[in-house]
């Protein structure tokens, strides 16, 4: 297959692309804000900064009260591609589960921790006892690093289908692969390169008491965390991204188009966040230009992510069971529970904030 975006094929595997492809954006934004709080706040806790007058306590307090919302956000907006990518690529996706096992469902008691370990972090039995604070910020670290290790090496596993009979011959929990690595610290850039646009907005949204002059003192540490973060994934994007499409065999041109996608995201969220920085007016403007260069990189990002899955996707037994699953009617029973999860999000939201008003 060599087209950008796999409309050659039939209708039911084009919808299941397109719907994977946009609650995957959704869950990469819940989980950029939990990837990289995670790791502010491990860094915090190695610095012993998680309280008193410590020039990152406003940034940090905004993470102690938000990050449990946060990771349930992100496993919570993590169902619906779960979902999608069983049907597209079941094969690659359940032969990578059942050769990883034990070591694959790990992730549940790790991310369970992590859940709890927020928790105690705010808690107040924990206040003012700094050692003890950052103990549990570098474990919430630990464990979320863990969980993204643990994807990264699944999503490999099931594209390597060279290893799967030695995988299981020698009944290895962990698969080793030279790319486990420089994919998630792609991964890891690209979240550092997101988060503060999220973390920005609850600071001027007034998210735990913030002051606008917090706001305003943390935007250029957080633009040079971004620019910086934005350039190594850049840097990254291509060896990473790169490799699998070659060995999946997907020629150049298809993936042409969402390379120019990615790169001039990324600059116009450089340029955006450079704007915000260094120039006292066009703060808002600037943010606005960085969260749309964002967005548009990690559009490019998914798909040629994807663009290695595609030529799976067109096997005809595959194609076969989608047009199955697409006549049982639950792709409209997805939509419909869709649509009535963001009205009823959208009311609690309402709600609160209207509780929250002075």
């Amino acid at each position: 297959m060599n087209t950008p975006f796999p409309f050659d094929l039939p209708a039911p595997s084009v919808w299941y692309v397109v719907l994977y492809a946009t609650t995957l954006l959704l869950h990469v934004a819940f989980m950029s804000y939990v990837l990289g709080g995670a790791l502010l706040l491990g860094l915090a806790g190695v610095r012993r900064r998680l309280g008193g007058d410590a020039p990152t306590s406003p940034s940090a307090r905004v993470l102690k009260d938000w990050m449990p919302s946060a990771l349930s956000a992100a496993i919570t907006a993590g169902i619906a591609p779960l979902l999608f990518v069983q049907i597209l690529y079941q094969q690659e996706f359940y032969t990578a589960n059942l050769l990883s096992f034990h070591r694959w469902m790990a992730i549940l008691p790790v991310l369970i921790a992590a859940f709890y370990l927020l928790y105690l972090l705010k808690s107040r039995r924990v206040a003012g006892r700094t050692a003890l604070q950052a103990l549990i910020a570098i474990s919430i670290a630990a464990c979320v690093l863990f969980v993204a290790w643990s994807w990264v090496e699944n999503h490999l596993l099931s594209l390597d289908r060279a290893a799967w009979p030695l995988q299981y011959e020698e009944k290895r929990m962990l698969y080793a692969s030279p790319a486990i690595l420089p994919r998630l610290a792609f991964f890891v850039a690209a979240s550092l390169a997101t988060f503060p646009l999220l973390l920005l907005a609850q600071m001027r949204a007034g998210a735990t008491g913030c002051t606008p002059e917090e706001a305003s003192a943390a935007t250029r540490p957080f633009a040079i965390t971004a620019i910086v973060s934005g350039i190594a994934a850049l840097a990254l994007a291509g060896p990473v991204l790169r490799g699998p499409l070659s060995t999946a065999g997907i020629e150049a041109p298809a993936a042409t188009p969402w390379w120019t996608v990615l790169l001039i995201g990324m600059g116009v969220a450089i340029a955006g966040w450079s704007a915000a920085a260094w120039r006292a007016r066009p703060v808002r403007i600037g943010t606005l230009m960085a969260a749309i260069g964002t967005t548009a990189f990690w559009i490019g990002a998914t798909l040629l992510r994807e663009s290695t899955r595609w030529s799976i996707a067109g096997d005809a037994r595959a194609l076969e069971r989608h047009g199955e699953v697409g006549t049982t009617a639950g792709l409209i029973v997805f939509l419909v529970f869709t649509l009535a999860g963001v009205a009823a999000v959208a009311w609690i939201w309402r709600r609160v904030a209207k509780a929250l008003r002075p």
